[in-house]
């Protein structure tokens, strides 16, 4: 009977085998991720949706079914505007994507092919028909979205969480089918960038770029066009002083009008940073974008860098308001304290490469410039003698009574020669 028994190592061995057969095929297009759990749970709220599910991570979730109906309302207007296409038309060609675009999730989505097929129709023609009602010139009164301004904002904002995407090219495939017909009409990615980022020309280097989803598309938009070479040098650096104290230290400020915020310099011993405007869904973005980055680009990790490398500059509220009186940070509906928060908050958790950050050689360069002899007696005495109205005054009494002594005694010299 004992040879009749199973081995319970070879039982455990099958057991564990099964489990290898049952694992489905990791995919190298996987671009749509869940947030991990460490950083929802440090602002949750910031990496969800909060009216309008978008794929198949928040699909069914109580809280955002009131705008369901209008994302079918919004198909048939879809629809409605080339009435040489038909629905068979557009779920024809997305049965031949489904695969590929089930591929881009991180995880496998448990949906059959006709509920996946008809999310992507229903999702993928509502972000279509936003965007061509955000940029157009009639307006249905009848439209739920765009009949309140901060609905439509709010709806804009959640188009741009980690969690709430469908793959870019089903977006235009859809495009490409509704305005097959029609030779004049922009691409889907003019059309996404003036929705965005507000009319203007597309960036070349769209063109040329695989867009992913437009989580990705946000962040293609802002990264630097040149790439920094990372060298064995860039390893020797450390994060400089707050802002303050570099500007105590004899480094000037200067606010760019560059919308790429990402494109800070340090030249001829002035910091050049764009103007970054901070309004509601500021934090949600940056921390999505981060998150992003962290599952697809570790290497590439320029807006991480960039949170870390402001949040090195703001050490406390004075480092705000000197970055607000530069014109640097515009339009903060809160406090400085508020800003401050901010870059610290999204800081928490964060990796990011010492050997690939991009701002390495600025943070190296600010560091020397600070540590030159002259440069740091100037931040002394500001901080030791002119801190304050009243320190200013008596140093500079001090100064005048040293002039007056000196002359005093040079007359009574002369006077005692002659």
């Amino acid at each position: 009977d004992k040879y009749l028994m199973e081995d319970p190592v070879d039982k455990l061995a099958t057991t564990i085998k099964r489990k290898f057969d049952s694992l489905p095929p990791l995919s190298s297009k996987c671009c749509i991720y869940r947030v991990p759990k460490n950083l929802r749970r440090l602002s949750e709220e910031k990496y969800t949706p909060y009216i309008i599910s978008i794929g198949p991570f928040h699909r069914g979730n109580r809280k955002l079914k009131p705008l369901e109906e209008q994302k079918v309302r919004y198909l048939q207007r879809f629809i409605q505007r080339n009435e040489n296409k038909t629905l068979e038309d557009y779920l024809s060609a997305l049965l031949k994507w489904e695969k590929e675009a089930r591929e881009c999730y991180v995880e496998t989505i448990k949906l059959s092919s006709a509920d996946f097929t008809e999310m992507l129709l229903v999702d993928g023609c509502f972000i279509i028909e936003f965007f061509l009602t955000w940029c157009g010139t009639t307006f249905d009164p009848e439209d739920r979205v765009f009949h309140r301004p901060a609905l439509s904002h709010a709806v804009m904002r959640d188009l741009k969480l980690l969690e709430n995407q469908v793959p870019f090219f089903i977006l235009e495939v859809l495009y490409n089918i509704l305005f097959e017909d029609n030779e004049k009409a922009p691409s889907f990615v003019n059309l996404a960038c003036e929705c965005m980022f507000g009319p203007g020309n597309v960036p070349e280097h769209f063109q040329k770029t695989k867009i992913l989803h437009l989580v990705d598309f946000v962040r293609t938009y802002y990264i630097p066009l040149e790439k920094k070479e990372i060298s064995l040098e860039n390893l020797d650096w450390e994060f400089p002083d707050g802002i303050s104290e570099l500007s105590e230290s004899g480094v000037k400020l200067q606010a760019d009008r560059s919308d790429k915020f990402l494109d800070i310099r340090f030249e001829n011993g002035i910091l050049h940073i764009p103007e970054l405007t901070v309004g509601n869904y500021t934090e949600s973005q940056l921390r999505n974008l981060v998150v992003f980055e962290q599952c697809h680009y570790p290497r590439e990790s320029f807006v991480i860098d960039y949170v870390l490398f402001l949040d090195s500059l703001i050490y406390d509220r004075k480092d705000v308001e000197v970055l607000v009186n530069n014109g640097i940070i515009l339009n903060s509906p809160g406090s400085s304290e508020d800003v401050y928060r901010l870059f610290s908050n999204i800081s928490k958790g964060t990796a990011y490469s010492r050997q690939s950050f991009y701002y390495a050689d600025i943070c190296k360069r600010l560091n020397e410039h600070a540590e030159t002899p002259w440069n740091r007696w100037k931040a002394i005495l500001r901080q030791d003698y002119f801190n304050n109205p009243w320190s200013v005054i008596s140093t500079v009494a001090a100064v005048v009574l040293l002039i007056l002594t000196v002359i005093q005694t040079y007359c009574d010299i002369i006077q005692l020669q002659y």
